[in-house]
């Protein structure tokens, strides 16, 4: 009788042992999926913010203070910049520059947005600080009278790559594009 309950197989315990392990995976990735929505819910409330920021600025001054101050902390950027090409700025804007038509198009090469590594020809954009940044996010605008350029560098290299999604940034970018588009007028 001994050797016979020797051969027995208790597949109630295995079953058991498989179970737990399978509702411990689950957990994980349920509160992983949480934590994910709760930063991703964050961040668009981050972004919403900036928008609301940009919008509200009436002139180029206003809106190069609002990016390079509330808006550049508020995206956790280390450096913030707006390009434009076809028109006159003021002279004393610390974010904003005009650029010669064709700067944007020679810049971006036909893409619309580039995240990822800083790019040897981006280098002109941040000047004597292209040294510290890592990363970028290029978004190309279309205002009216030309073309012009947003972007966001990082001394993180992790901050901007090419597997992250773009719909905040974009978002973000068509904000500002909207905004410089009513002075257009």
């Amino acid at each position: 009788m001994a050797s016979e309950q020797a051969n027995i197989l208790d597949f109630e315990a295995a079953s058991r042992v498989r179970m737990l392990e399978r509702v411990r995976s689950l957990t994980l990735t349920r509160d992983a999926l949480v934590e994910t929505a709760r930063q991703n819910h964050a961040i668009m409330a981050q972004v919403h913010g900036a928008v609301l920021d940009i919008i509200a600025a009436d002139d180029w001054v206003a809106l190069d203070h609002r990016l390079q101050h509330r808006v550049r902390t508020t995206l956790n950027a280390d450096f913030l910049g707006l390009w434009v090409e076809g028109t006159t700025l003021p002279k004393d804007l610390s974010g904003i520059q005009v650029r010669p038509e064709g700067f944007v198009a020679e810049l971006m090469h036909g893409q619309f947005e580039y995240l990822g590594p800083v790019s040897p020809q981006s280098e002109v954009l941040y000047k004597n600080r292209a040294a510290e940044m890592q990363s970028e996010a290029l978004i190309r605008l279309d205002w009216g009278p030309g073309e012009a350029l947003l972007a966001f560098a990082a001394k993180d290299r992790y901050a901007y790559g090419a597997g992250q999604g773009t719909e905040l940034i974009s978002f973000f970018a068509r904000a500002v594009e909207r905004v410089i588009s009513h002075w257009a007028r």
